[in-house]
């Protein structure tokens, strides 16, 4: 475990190019600040973004968009081709140079017509499940389990597994709450490991797990501070590592191991990671623990959209007309509760929302802030909770 571990991004545009490019772009740097607003903009950040409304409530964006064609999206978006780091990503990298990987969850470089370079698909799961919070990261470690078991025997050099449910949904209605979104993402990651100590690579394998940023997560140390364990048989056991480092190391180190050459001046300077190197492999097969949190869902009024969603997706499904027709009329609405969407914190959102407004514009205007609100979340069907001391 690395204790002094820093992304280089602020947020998830930059984070995701820092932690597949060693870099992020110069448009992205320019403008993420201005994307990140909330005043409309159209950011950039580097996958696809939709440039239409949905049709109905149950259409979600695609989460395949990122590795697919934008004339073949439903929906006109965003060709991120702008944003993409001078040398792209490690993808482009490794194409570039012939070493094999394969790419589960992670955008991937288009050209300027919005095209996917064929060499970059190829070793691209296309199909694997991209942003959509009721799918489970339970469900993505399955596709990339069973892939690792067809390809036990020849495994490529390289694979990128992206597992988003850390991130979590907040405190909104009808998701799943934070605690069992990082357990399931632990049961995920867990799981993968498992699989790939059970391959002929695992001996000569390294596995770097790590997030794109830390964004709304900023610790007593430092707002970048971040996450990094390392994982495999030529890992010493137990070791907390607090050397300083970054994503770029990490980066630098897959580099150094894979052969080949960095991607920017900040990759070229890093230092390959040390001190965590064992002097002989124990490469014992790990094993996978269960889940210790139950499959609990955040209070408040769910819509029906909402409901269906997280049932086709409790299955490993996306919420399409079929499924609706199928389990439409048996879905039943969840119970509305008021709750305190900030329960888990020491000091709550809204209990900082009220000493910061008082503080700043009186007592007066805290009450009338505070029966709009009221009137807001009446109107809508649901709780206060949902509304205050939020976006």
């Amino acid at each position: 475990m690395f204790v002094d571990f820093d992304a280089d991004g602020e947020v998830t545009a930059q984070g995701h190019q820092w932690t597949t490019a060693a870099s992020d772009s110069d448009f992205v740097q320019r403008s993420w600040a201005a994307y990140y607003s909330n005043r409309g903009l159209q950011g950039n950040p580097g996958w696809t973004q939709p440039l239409a409304d949905p049709a109905k409530d149950n259409d979600p964006d695609d989460p395949f968009a990122d590795a697919i064609d934008l004339a073949k999206l439903k929906r006109p978006a965003t060709n991120p081709w702008i944003s993409y780091p001078n040398g792209r990503f490690l993808f482009d990298d490794l194409a570039r140079h012939h070493v094999g990987f394969e790419n589960f969850g992670e955008f991937i470089a288009r050209d300027r017509a919005g095209a996917v370079r064929p060499s970059l698909i190829a070793d691209t799961d296309a199909g694997y499940p991209g942003w959509d919070r009721m799918l489970l990261d339970t469900t993505r470690a399955a596709v990339v389990t069973r892939w690792i078991a067809a390809h036990r025997d020849d495994l490529p050099r390289f694979i990128y597994v992206w597992l988003p449910d850390d991130h979590t949904a907040g405190s909104n209605p009808c998701y799943y709450t934070p605690d069992y979104y990082v357990a399931n993402n632990d049961r995920a990651t867990g799981a993968i490991v498992a699989a790939l100590s059970n391959t002929r690579a695992w001996r000569h394998m390294a596995v770097f797990v790590t997030e794109d940023d830390a964004q709304s997560g900023a610790d007593h140390i430092d707002a970048h501070r971040s996450f990094l364990v390392a994982y495999g048989p030529w890992v010493k056991p137990g070791v907390v590592q607090t050397r300083r480092y970054s994503q770029v190391n990490v980066m630098r180190t897959i580099e150094a191991v894979l052969g080949v050459p960095p991607l920017s001046q900040w990759d070229q300077n890093a230092a390959v990671i040390g001190g965590i190197w064992a002097s002989h492999p124990d490469d014992a097969p790990y094993v996978t623990q269960p889940i210790g949190v139950p499959p609990t869902v955040n209070q408040g009024t769910c819509p029906i959209d909402k409901t269906l969603r997280r049932t086709a997706g409790e299955t490993g499904h996306l919420l399409t007309p079929g499924f609706v027709a199928a389990h439409g009329k048996a879905a039943s609405l969840a119970p509305a509760y008021l709750y305190n969407p900030t329960a888990l914190l020491k000091v709550s959102g809204a209990e900082q929302m009220k000493q910061e407004w008082i503080a700043s514009k009186g007592a007066a205007s805290y009450r009338r802030v505070m029966a709009y609100l009221a009137r807001y979340a009446a109107a809508h069907g649901a709780p206060l909770g949902s509304f205050q001391a939020r976006d």
